[in-house]
């Protein structure tokens, strides 16, 4: 659904008289708002906080508020506060903070609740007009243009909106700030704040420092925002709002893509070319994504990296080889080889099932037809016969449960090429072909 991880970690902040501004999670017991907020009524235990988007009848209450100190109540400081819960949510994600340079023309976009007639919240979307004086007792230091809606009425009140997170490239960069109407929109920047928030929250202090990963993941995504511009117009928010979430759901889990990235490496990959196919890596999955919906790291599987779930788990495995032009039946026959041995492989032996799981997708491979096993585009013949072009006699039987010389099992496993599933974007027209395309190269 449309920017779901956003509207999930984004709160309605009540009052008394109802609901008055919008809060956004940062870690598991705090939260980003807009400081004025706060100015009329800074006694915590009168608000409320709920996520409308996720479980919208529970209720958190308020245990700390940290703000930067106001010069008056006209001339605020950077209007911006911190909210600590009297209790930590475990089961929504955080929103990704980013204290780096913006620059004037990038998109944003938000989702917030500007008005008791709109409660289930509403979406925003514009690009950085320009940036205003950074004197630190300014209330905000940035004016945004906002295209979605067009905010041109007199009559549309924002205000409930202050306080919601300004979106670049996945990442927080600033909070709503101004209440004033009209199309431009005012936000204070992180970049000011920065020292408020690392001061007061100690738990996000990790992702300030962004690793060499997140620069790459990041960086990834750039690269595969020009990779969808190849797409149909239609298609293009589409798979843009995919992007953002599987670029939310790779950072909010570190530790489990770095696992993927360094066992979808041939061979597995150390800490200097980790990084390497990451673009290569998210536009395959954004494909597969684009059709099930849902992909999943497996980290303790030993058939497959990939879950995709609809209404059958499928189990995919990815390949990247870091070397262009390495070959494909090379690298298969060292996977069966680290898998054979497992308890699993020999019951998937008896069945007669194939070893690795299929289908199994591979990048960064020889584009030469000879060595090439795409069941797309590669060439006709059965896998054994060029598998045994590259099995020296010493080395028959070398696949250990399968008989000499009988590559079976190795037939049904569906090979694909990842140049074949990006090659969908040439012939697709709208969602549907989408969706069929990518069934048809990867899982027909």
């Amino acid at each position: 659904m449309e920017y779901e991880y956003i509207k999930r970690a984004v709160a309605r902040l009540d009052g008394h008289e109802g609901e008055i501004a919008t809060a956004f999670l940062v870690s598991k017991e705090y939260m980003l708002t807009s400081r004025h907020t706060f100015i009329s009524n800074p006694d915590k235990t009168t608000y409320r906080i709920c996520f409308p988007n996720h479980v919208s009848e529970k209720e958190y209450a308020i245990n700390n508020i940290y703000f930067e100190e106001d010069i008056d109540i006209d001339n605020l400081a950077n209007d911006i506060a911190i909210i600590k819960l009297n209790e930590p949510i475990v089961d929504i994600s955080p929103l990704v903070l980013d204290f780096s340079e913006i620059k004037v023309d990038e998109k944003w976009i938000s989702y917030g609740f500007p008005g008791s007639q709109r409660s289930i919240g509403e979406r925003f979307i514009g690009t950085i007009n320009d940036f205003l004086s950074e004197r630190p007792d300014k209330k905000f230091d940035i004016n945004l243009n906002c295209d979605v809606p067009k905010i041109i009425d007199a009559q549309y009140g924002i205000a409930g909106a202050s306080g919601a997170p300004i979106i670049c490239n996945g990442k927080v960069v600033a909070v709503f700030s101004n209440e004033s109407k009209g199309a431009i929109i005012g936000a204070s920047s992180l970049r000011r704040s920065r020292y408020l928030i690392e001061t007061n929250i100690a738990t996000l202090e990790k992702q300030f420092i962004e690793s060499p990963i997140q620069k790459s993941i990041k960086e990834a995504v750039t690269n595969t925002e020009r990779f969808i511009e190849g797409f149909p117009d239609e298609l293009h928010d589409f798979l843009r709002r995919e992007l953002y979430e599987l670029q939310q759901e790779f950072i909010s889990n570190l530790d489990d893509i770095k696992f993927f990235l360094k066992n979808s490496k041939y061979p597995i990959a150390n800490e200097e070319t980790m990084g390497k196919g990451i673009e290569a890596t998210l536009e395959i999955i954004l494909m597969v994504r684009s059709m099930y919906g849902n992909i999943r790291i497996l980290i303790e599987d030993d058939f497959a990296n990939l879950r995709a779930t609809s209404d059958k788990d499928i189990n995919i495995s990815f390949v990247y080889a870091q070397e262009r032009n390495q070959i494909m039946p090379e690298i298969l026959l060292k996977m069966h080889n680290q898998m054979i041995n497992k308890s699993a492989a020999q019951i998937m032996i008896e069945y007669g099932r194939p070893i690795p799981p299929n289908p199994i997708i591979f990048d960064n491979c020889s584009s030469s037809i000879r060595h090439n096993l795409c069941k797309s585009c590669g060439h006709p013949f059965k896998f054994e016969g060029i598998l045994q072009t590259y099995i020296e006699t010493e080395d028959d039987g070398l696949i250990k449960g399968i008989e000499n010389n009988n590559f079976a099992l190795l037939n049904k496993t569906k090979i694909v090429c990842g140049e074949c599933v990006r090659k969908v974007r040439d012939q697709v027209d709208n969602s549907e072909e989408l969706k069929r395309m990518v069934v048809e190269k990867v899982y027909d």
